[in-house]
């Protein structure tokens, strides 16, 4: 189908330059027929000819099939308007072109052209079968038209006759000797037959007739990485850069070549090439370092070529926030946090940028500097004075900070610039936790109660609050219907497996507790100590002290109190 697709677009391209699919001109106002000197037998001339200036000169297809229709109308047998009618039309309505071009093959059964553009039309409106027998004929009675036998190649191809097209395309190449494009065409061919051999004879002899293209080269060198000849494909791959040094598709193919090699200097040193040309779209670039930095492993063993490869993208691109970031983040990657929270701080200077903003006051709670956190704070609310979210992440590091009280007011401020339900629950659910941090119990329980009063399906309002009621042996019935809701709104949360579990051993219900904590271990990808202590805790409630005491073991591995594991080996000393 590559070939058909590729000639699908061949096509359509053709059709714009016939009926003119640009930016239409001013047309002028048309004068009559009478006014031109013409009438009766003349009509279908004038209308023909105003026809197609109102498609070559002025752009407009639509406004010129309506022209091709006056002289059809004028003269029914008229061929050659419902030919320049089809070709207007190919590229925007190809059923309705090919209306047209059947009635002028049916007018004119012996007109090479008008079988030409029927036989693209079968193409375009998928009538495979019906284009093919046009092809098979065209070849015949145009057997020196190199266009006829690439379209039937292409046919053959589509019907999964590929020999069939190879075999054609041996006979065109007899016939017309070496056509560059038929010549391309046939190495595709065998290529996907997997004639290896045979298609590296075929690559040598375009590169002998066409020693100038970088992509006979490239195709050559493939073959030979195919068939693992290294060296034969490293010369070529180098013959296809000398030709064209600057060649994106060459040096990607390269780069990929030696990735699959295991050759990371080559392939680190054509990326960098890669990343210094403008061909490429910086969407690729950044996309390809994401990649190579989210194998942790080759960051590591070669972060300087990966620095050189950012500090590239920063020079090519300085003012695009999508590369500055990503240096950024290289930057803290390899510990050069404080280089990073320049780098932003550069930037906020020049642009107002909401998420920069954000990012300094994170790095700034991070490095531990409240002063520094207000005063980027109290900036970027004078730029995004009614943005809540920014109140928000502004309360979090607040409280992250240790300064509640603060973070309280933040979470008010919030609140005054929030009109959608949904996050008005969120600011109500931080607001809880952080009365909860504080020991202020009632006053948690109340802004939680606030929070599913404005979204009941907050799952983790109904999470926390559900573990909150039930460690503390508070109104169990409702902490465990609220975790039972937490796990139907976010399923597979083992958090909130936990909680229903917990609530669910709270209430005696131990052999259901032990079902969801199972549910639990299996998805947690953190390594939680606290599931497997309740865990443990359960399967003590059911007498499996063994059990019991390995996953209480576990959990002191992975970090639990030690004291309150020694209490609990207490309970089965003798058991």
């Amino acid at each position: 189908m590559r070939g058909l697709k590729a000639l699908y677009i061949i096509i359509v391209g053709m059709s714009v330059l016939s009926c003119g699919l640009r930016p239409q001109k001013s047309v002028p106002d048309r004068f009559t027929p009478e006014e031109a000197g013409y009438s009766g037998k003349l009509l279908p001339t004038f209308y023909y000819t105003e026809g197609m200036k109102r498609g070559m000169l002025y752009g407009d297809a639509e406004g010129a099939v309506k022209i091709f229709d006056k002289a059809i109308a004028a003269d029914s047998t008229h061929a050659p308007s419902y030919y320049e009618a089809a070709n207007a039309l190919i590229g925007i309505d190809p059923a309705r072109a090919l209306t047209y071009s059947l009635q002028a093959n049916r007018l004119d059964t012996t007109n090479l052209w008008y079988q030409s553009q029927l036989g693209r039309l079968m193409v375009v409106n998928k009538e495979y079968g019906k284009a093919q027998d046009i092809y098979e004929r065209l070849t015949q009675e145009a057997p020196h038209n190199p266009e006829n036998y690439r379209m039937l190649a292409a046919l053959y191809e589509q019907n999964r006759q590929p020999f069939t097209a190879i075999s054609l395309l041996d006979s065109a190449e007899n016939r017309l000797g070496r056509v560059e494009e038929l010549a391309d065409m046939k190495l595709q061919l065998l290529i996907q037959v997997k004639l290896y051999d045979k298609a590296i004879a075929e690559s040598k002899a375009l590169i002998r007739d066409f020693p100038y293209k970088e992509e006979n080269y490239l195709v050559l060198a493939e073959l030979y990485a195919a068939k693992g000849k290294d060296s034969l494909a490293s010369v070529c791959y180098d013959k296809a850069l000398a030709l064209n040094p600057t060649s994106a598709n060459v040096l990607g193919a390269m780069n990929n070549y030696y990735k699959q090699k295991g050759d990371n200097i080559n392939f680190m040193a054509t990326a960098k090439q890669l990343f210094n040309l403008d061909d490429v779209p910086v969407e690729t670039k950044i996309a390809f370092f994401e990649e190579l930095t989210s194998d942790i492993p080759f960051y590591r063993d070669h972060y300087f070529q990966m620095n050189d490869l950012a500090s590239t993208l920063l020079i090519k691109y300085p003012k695009d926030y999508r590369i500055l970031k990503l240096y950024a983040d290289h930057l803290i990657a390899s510990g050069s946090t404080e280089e990073a929270l320049k780098l932003y701080k550069t930037h906020i200077k020049d642009s107002v940028n909401l998420d920069a903003y954000n990012i300094i006051l994170d790095i700034e709670a991070y490095l531990q500097r409240p002063d520094s956190v207000s005063k980027y704070a109290a900036e970027a609310l004078s730029h995004f004075p009614k943005n809540a979210e920014l109140y928000i992440r502004h309360g979090s590091i607040l409280a992250f900070l240790k300064q509640e009280t603060q973070a309280m007011k933040s979470y008010e401020n919030a609140l005054k610039h929030t009109t959608d339900d949904s996050l008005r629950s969120v600011v109500y659910g931080i607001m809880g936790d952080t009365f909860h941090q504080k020991n202020q119990t009632k006053k948690s329980y109340t802004y939680y109660e606030k929070a599913l009063r404005a979204d009941s399906t907050n799952s983790m309002v109904l999470n926390n609050y559900s573990y909150f009621l039930s460690t503390s042996d508070q109104q169990l019935e409702k902490a465990l219907e609220m975790a039972r809701r937490a796990t139907e709104l976010s399923p597979g949360n083992p958090t909130y497996l936990d909680t229903y579990a917990w609530a669910c051993y709270k209430l005696g219900q131990y052999a259901e507790a032990k079902k969801i904590m199972q549910q639990a271990i299996s998805l947690d990808r953190s390594n939680s100590a606290e599931l497997l202590i309740h865990y443990g805790d359960i399967l003590y409630e059911l007498k499996d002290y063994f059990m019991a005491s390995v996953y209480w073991k576990k959990a002191l591995e992975r970090g639990y109190n030690a004291e309150q594991i020694a209490e609990r080996f207490k309970l089965i000393e003798g058991k």
